[in-house]
Formats: structure tokens, C-alpha cells, sequence
């Protein structure tokens, strides 16, 4: 039996919005215009990655569901916990706790235990590993010495240098997993909005595989942004230069482009829960686009009672067609323009 008795139920179904992008195109223009809106509660100053993060809840499903295995299984649970706390923050970093009143550590916890079949303290090769190589090598060393003298009649011995160490065994049916999941999300979100009809959530889903996510929400909207290679590219160049879009050559630059984007030529996209967004719609078809997104999302013009007061389309085109400033690179620009021709907006 799955254990709701700690999720909160508020007597309605939660409504989740949220964006995907692929770094710098722009996705913030939508969490800006949907928080224009009465009635939605925003968590919007915070990227909210645990889903799809590697030794996220994806990682947990493919290890405890998908490719069981004893061991593996274990340490999967293992670096979600690990990944929980790194999450939580600490007095140098503000992280989720603030958005959870201080609740996500207890949350996810509960979660990881509802999991969890049983526990029995014992260890492997991987529990060393991540304690790290002077650790690992130090273990090595010690065993070795006593095999050399007090051991050398016991050559099966190993030293166990982790008797406090816990290993989680767990392996939940692809339902329980999935309801299990829902549950946390859920009571999550429900915990952070105070029992709000619609969460505005950033990226908790990645804008590839979206439908593997999208399983864990009864009522969720995706909105894909992408926008001008062009001035993704310059912007990272001229501006941004923080190294995570590739930019020192523009041949680079096209080949990681193509590479995050590939996806699209073969994945389909569930019209319902889905919807693919150009950047500069936004700005230069605004009433038009806004009033798409409006009908997709389900927002009513009513309780539009904030407009542009979060995302103003004239502010915004100055991040755009930037490479009328850069004539100095207009070979790069041409290059961009004919690699990528089904990418560029015109």
C-alpha cells in the first residue's frame, strides 16, 4: 500500500506550468508573463532540476524500475539522498529549502523511505568510491598489512572499515514507483504554494523526453522555448562569456547547437501537455503569441491583471537580431545562417 497519510489534499487538482529551455533562449519571458497572471503562485527565482538532473528521480526509476540490479539499485537511492542535501542549501547558498519552509530535506526523505524495502548495514565498492581515493587506497593498503601478519592464515578476510554504513534495497513496480513520485511532487508543490490550483515551477522538465517526465504530473503544461542561434550565439560571446555555450570557434558553436536540438527531428510532442515557443514570437508577434499561450495554458484575460509588468516585449528586443551590432563578425553570422538555416528566424 502506498502511504499518503503525509500528502497535503486541498480538494483540488493542482494545476503545474512550467518551461523548458536549452540554456539562454529566453524561457524566463515565459515564467515572467505567466506570473502577470492572478491566481498563480510563482517559484520562478529557482531552477527546479531534480527530476532530470543526473542522480535525480530519472536516475531512480532507471536503477530501481528499468535495470535493477542489488547493488545498483542501493546506491541509486543513495545519490538521491546525496543530491537531496546538496539541494537543501546551507548558510553559504541558498537553495530549495526556503521555497519548502524548510520542509524539502523532510519531504524527500519520507519519499526515499516509502521507496525503500528495507535497510541492513553493510557495504560495497562504490560506498569506498565515493568516500574517494585516499579512502579507497588507504582500505587497500591496510588489508593488504594484514594479510601480511595477522591474516595470513585468512586470506578471504577483508577489513570492513564501514560498519556504520547503511545499504538501501528497494525494488518498486513501475506503478508504485510512479505513484509514489506523484505523491512527492505533489505534496512538494503543495507545501511550497500553500495549496494553490496553479504552481508556475521552472524547469522541472528537460525539453527532450518530455513525456518521460510528464507521467509524474496529472495536470501538467510544458512550454519549449528556443530562439535565434545567431544571437545565442553572440550574446555568450559578447556578453554572457560564463563557457557554457560553446563560443571561442563558430564551427563549435553550430556542431552543439545541432547536438541539443536533434532531438526534435524524431520526438513527438503531446499537443496537450506540450507547447514549442520561438522567442522572438514573443516580442514580435506578441498579441497574437501571448493569446496562444494563453488558450494553452488555460489562463483567463481576467486575471490578467498585471500586464507587461513582468515580461514587456520592447524591453526585450534589445536581445535581439544582435548581430546588427557586430559587423566585425558577419562571417561568423553567415556561417550560423547557412548551417543553420531551419533554425533561424526570419
Amino acid at each position: 500500500m502506498i502511504d499518503t497519510a503525509h500528502v497535503i489534499k486541498v480538494g483540488v487538482e493542482m494545476k503545474v506550468i512550467t518551461c523548458a529551455s536549452y540554456y539562454g533562449t529566453g524561457s524566463s519571458a515565459i515564467t515572467d508573463y505567466v506570473s502577470e497572471f492572478d491566481g498563480v503562485y510563482s517559484m520562478t527565482t529557482e531552477e527546479f532540476r531534480f527530476l532530470q538532473d543526473p542522480d535525480g528521480i530519472d536516475d531512480l526509476e532507471f536503477h530501481l524500475v528499468e535495470n535493477h540490479n542489488r547493488h545498483n539499485a542501493g546506491h541509486a537511492i543513495k545519490r538521491y539522498k546525496r543530491l537531496v542535501d546538496f539541494y537543501n542549501g546551507n548558510v553559504l547558498g541558498r537553495k530549495y529549502a526556503p521555497f519548502f519552509h524548510g520542509r524539502w530535506k523532510e519531504i524527500s526523505y519520507r519519499y526515499i523511505q516509502d521507496l525503500t524495502d528495507f535497510t541492513f548495514k553493510g557495504w560495497w565498492m562504490y560506498d569506498l568510491y565515493d568516500r574517494g581515493k585516499i579512502y579507497y587506497f588507504r582500505k587497500k593498503i591496510l588489508n593488504k598489512l594484514l594479510h601480511m601478519t595477522v591474516w595470513r592464515n585468512n586470506p578471504e578476510r577483508t577489513l570492513n572499515t564501514m560498519k556504520r554504513e547503511l545499504t538501501y534495497c528497494a525494488a518498486p513496480t513501475l506503478d508504485r514507483f510512479t505513484s509514489l513520485t506523484k505523491n512527492y511532487i505533489e505534496e512538494l508543490l503543495l507545501e511550497a504554494s500553500s495549496g494553490a490550483e496553479t504552481v508556475l515551477v521552472d524547469q522541472i522538465v528537460p525539453p527532450t523526453n518530455i513525456s518521460r517526465y510528464t507521467r509524474y504530473f496529472d495536470d501538467i503544461k510544458v512550454v519549449v522555448v528556443d530562439r535565434d542561434p545567431r544571437d545565442l550565439y553572440l550574446l555568450e560571446k559578447l556578453v554572457w562569456k560564463d563557457g557554457v555555450i560553446p563560443h571561442e570557434d563558430v564551427e563549435t558553436f553550430v556542431k552543439w547547437f545541432k547536438y541539443t536540438r536533434e532531438h526534435r527531428k524524431t520526438e513527438v510532442f503531446d499537443p496537450e501537455t506540450t507547447l514549442f515557443v520561438r522567442f522572438e514570437d514573443l516580442i514580435y508577434d506578441y498579441e497574437n503569441e501571448t493569446a496562444r499561450l494563453k488558450n494553452f495554458l488555460g489562463l483567463s484575460e481576467e486575471n490578467h491583471v498585471r500586464p507587461q509588468q513582468g515580461f514587456n516585449p520592447a524591453k526585450s528586443r534589445a536581445n535581439t537580431r544582435k548581430w546588427l551590432e557586430c559587423p566585425e563578425l558577419s562571417k561568423d553570422i553567415d556561417y550560423i545562417e547557412r548551417r543553420l538555416p531551419e533554425y533561424i528566424y526570419r
